[in-house]
């Protein structure tokens, strides 16, 4: 029988030379007006991101390139491309295409973008994971993540404080070696009441229905709105929900809190506390301070930047998106292949 077990076999991560601390300029309209839910953005420290004429593509790239060679792969060897590059430089196609030019990946590897903001790193191992279990040729997958949102939030709104721009990329292979991360289960909840609660869309600009020619300076560039639907979603549904997942996983796979590594999604210290806290996860690695919130990026990002860290077997990798949807996914290493997802 032919072993198709896949696992995380590479990681790597990018983030901008650039930093933006708490003291930038640019927060000097936030600290005079406080505007609402700024109390929800917190724990930063500072923040990455790009510069004038830095392209989200190429942070990308840099990323995939470090969990190829984390994994010993060439660019020809990989099957799939999955992930998101957020914002796209176009509504579609996504920039994840230009990301395969890039990279140089053959034409049989096919490009799947994900839209599930931000549960797309924890959506594309799942994927990948199955796609190559069905034994049909996909032996290695890549999945990658990155976002720009520094430029893509308004700065006299809260959502800007955490802002921050980096890439984060992982290998999912056929190997036997078991010191790698297995995928094992997956958990997810989703409320769709809350559609629409927080969202990303360009704006009007003076005239709301412009006459055609629709000219581009008759609209800003998309930017992330978070109102009061949005702060409710926030505390009922992204406080409570991903805890009770990971607590639904773990019941179901025989662990204890104590005995995984849990990495988590970074949109503020307010929800990455509190689930600490009703988790109580045995180590619980985070980016958030140096690296704020890297929206899609957060966990993959946090998951190589700090891989040599984890010190438990079992691995949870939980991710929370706008739609309001949670995904806790469980992965192991030191495990045969009776004992991973089939």
């Amino acid at each position: 029988m032919v072993d198709n077990t896949a696992r995380i076999t590479g990681v790597g991560f990018a983030v901008p030379e650039q930093v933006r601390t708490n003291d930038a300029p640019i927060f000097d309209w936030i600290k005079a007006h406080n505007p609402p839910h700024s109390d929800l953005f917190k724990g930063f420290e500072q923040r990455r991101v790009l510069a004038p004429g830095e392209t989200l593509v190429a942070l990308m790239a840099e990323a995939a390139a470090g969990a190829l060679a984390d994994a010993g792969l060439a660019a020809g060897e990989i099957d799939l491309l999955i992930g998101v590059a957020s914002v796209s430089d176009y509504i579609t196609p996504n920039s994840l295409v230009a990301l395969h030019r890039t990279l140089g990946l053959p034409s049989r590897c096919q490009v799947l973008p994900l839209g599930t903001e931000y549960t797309i790193f924890n959506d594309g191992l799942v994927l990948a994971e199955a796609l190559i279990r069905t034994g049909r040729g996909l032996r290695n997958a890549l999945v990658v993540c990155g976002c720009n949102w520094s430029r893509h939030v308004s700065y006299h709104e809260a959502t800007c404080i955490g802002a921050g721009d980096a890439a984060g990329a992982a290998v999912m292979a056929v190997t036997e070696a078991q010191d790698r991360f297995a995928l094992v289960d997956v958990v997810t909840d989703t409320d769709t009441g809350f559609y629409g609660a927080m969202h990303l869309s360009a704006r009007p600009v003076g005239t709301i229905d412009p006459p055609p020619p629709y000219l581009a300076e008759s609209f800003t560039t998309p930017l992330m709105y978070f109102g009061d639907e949005a702060a409710k979603a926030f505390q009922e549904f992204g406080a409570k929900v991903p805890p009770r997942i990971v607590d639904r996983l773990l019941r179901r796979n025989g662990l204890a809190a104590d005995e995984i590594t849990l990495i988590a999604h970074q949109g503020s210290s307010v929800l990455s506390e509190t689930w600490g806290k009703a988790i109580r996860p045995g180590q619980y690695l985070t980016t958030l301070p140096e690296y704020a919130n890297m929206t899609s990026a957060s966990v993959p990002v946090t998951l190589a930047a700090r891989y040599p860290e984890i010190a438990r077997d079992n691995l949870v990798l939980l991710t929370v998106g706008m739609q309001q949807q949670a995904s806790a996914v469980l992965l192991r290493r030191r495990c045969a292949r009776g004992q991973v997802a089939v």
